[in-house]
This record gives C-alpha cells, sequence and structure tokens, in this order.
C-alpha cells in the first residue's frame, strides 16, 4: 500500500519492463489535457450508459486501464452513480499514482489487465477507454449478464493533428478482437461520438505527447505543432456497450 492510498500488485517478478505502461510525462500530458475539458463530451456519455444499466443492480465499476482516473473521478462526482463502488486498475505505477492524488473515493490498483486481481464474478460493470484489456480475463470478473462498456477511436479522431504527422490520416487501431467478441460477449449497441474542438497554447503539446502519434512525429512536426496557435480537430468516439454471455 503506497502512502497515496493505492496498492501495487505488479512487483519486479511480474514485469517484462523497468517501467511498463505509458511513462509519467505521458501521463501527465494526459491529466493536463483531459483536465483542460477537452473530452468532456466522452465523460458524460460515458456516465450516461452507465447509469442506463444502474436500474438499482449495479453496485460495482472496475475501470480497465484507469490511466491517471480522469473517467473514474467524473464518475464518482456523478449524482446518479454516487453509490457505485469503484476500482481502477492499471499497469502504469505512474498513471495510478496521479489517480489517487486526486483524491476521490475508489481502490485503485497497479496491476495488468491480463492478471485481474479480482475474484470470479465480482464485477456489475467494465469499462475500458482507449485501453488494451484481456476479453477472456474481463469475462471471469464480470458477473453473468455484466456489461462491457468499451470506448475508442472512431475514423476520424484527431485527424487534425495526424494531418501534419502523415500524408494520410491513420487512425488508431482498436484493441478487441471480433472472434473475442462472438465467443464471450454479445453487443447490445453502439454509437458514434463526434465534435470538433480547437486545442490551444501548451494543450497541444499535452495532445501529441499523450498519444502514440508522439513516436512517429519527426522533430521538425513537434516544432511546427508546438508553434501553432490554436489546433482545431474532429474528435471521434466509438462508444460499444456489451453483455457478457452466460453458459
Amino acid at each position: 500500500m503506497a502512502r497515496e492510498g493505492y496498492i501495487n500488485l505488479h512487483l519486479a517478478q511480474h514485469k517484462r519492463s523497468k517501467t511498463p505502461g505509458d511513462s509519467d510525462q505521458m501521463m501527465k500530458s494526459r491529466q493536463a489535457f483531459l483536465n483542460a475539458g477537452y473530452y468532456r463530451c466522452l465523460a458524460n456519455s460515458v456516465a450516461e450508459l452507465i447509469n442506463q444499466e444502474s436500474i438499482c443492480s449495479v453496485k460495482t465499476l472496475l475501470d480497465i486501464g484507469c490511466g491517471e482516473g480522469y473517467y473514474l473521478q467524473h464518475l464518482s462526482q456523478t449524482k446518479a452513480l454516487e453509490n457505485l463502488n469503484l476500482i481502477g486498475v492499471d499497469i502504469s505505477k505512474s498513471g495510478v499514482k496521479l489517480a489517487a492524488k486526486r483524491k476521490f473515493d475508489a481502490q485503485l490498483i497497479v496491476d495488468s489487465a491480463y492478471s485481474l486481481p479480482l475474484f470470479d464474478q465480482s464485477i456489475d460493470v467494465a469499462l475500458s477507454v482507449f485501453s488494451p484489456l484481456c476479453p477472456k480475463e474481463t469475462a471471469r470478473v464480470l458477473k453473468p449478464g455484466g456489461i462491457l462498456i468499451m470506448v475508442g477511436p472512431g475514423e476520424q479522431h484527431l485527424s487534425g493533428l495526424t494531418s501534419y504527422i502523415y500524408d494520410q490520416h491513420q487512425p488508431h487501431q482498436g484493441n478487441f478482437k471480433s472472434t473475442d467478441e462472438q465467443r464471450l460477449f454479445a453487443l447490445k449497441r453502439s454509437h458514434n461520438l463526434q465534435q470538433t474542438i480547437s486545442v490551444k497554447n501548451t494543450d497541444i503539446e499535452n495532445l501529441l505527447t499523450m498519444t502514440p502519434y508522439y513516436w512517429q512525429t519527426s522533430p521538425e512536426q513537434k516544432k511546427l505543432l508546438v508553434a501553432l496557435p490554436i489546433l482545431t480537430t474532429p474528435i471521434d468516439f466509438h462508444l460499444r456497450v456489451y453483455e457478457k454471455i452466460s453458459r
């Protein structure tokens, strides 16, 4: 148990690298960008989806790949979900440490999405926002009929940013394979959430740094992006709600 209040279960003998997960700088940039409100529409949509499933039966929610805690904190501040027991897991110690410093009511754990430190059938709702997850392990911890909410990138997500990096826009790849979907989960509904945002000043650098695009950007492209007074880009989120198939 760290003094900030989170639990670290991903010890040295379990690691494949010294600092697994997203780096400290990526997490700090993500926190600064999200705190500025650019993705608030997504946080609101996730809360609405959970509230639709809540009908008095949902008690425990697990955020797989919770990162620096933005979405969990938003859920903790949503009045309709105030009695929900929140759990966040991420393999990045830097991310979980930042989440703990947000000082909201949740159990935060450093561990892998491929080895969740939870009992079988103990979770009502699992949430994954732009994070890798193991469908088999997620199904294990979900109760029969439990809900999985996945958020991934739509076709045009951040195309205003990538236009400065690639000749042709290259969207993020998803993390959920169709064979896993068909075997373990049934799709209940899905929709896309699209808006256009105007990113200003240092938030442009934070946006670039928090994405995988950062590693594919040349020094010249980074310099050009950071010098922009404003960056206008679509944000395009694909939200899917699955139900665990009971066998």
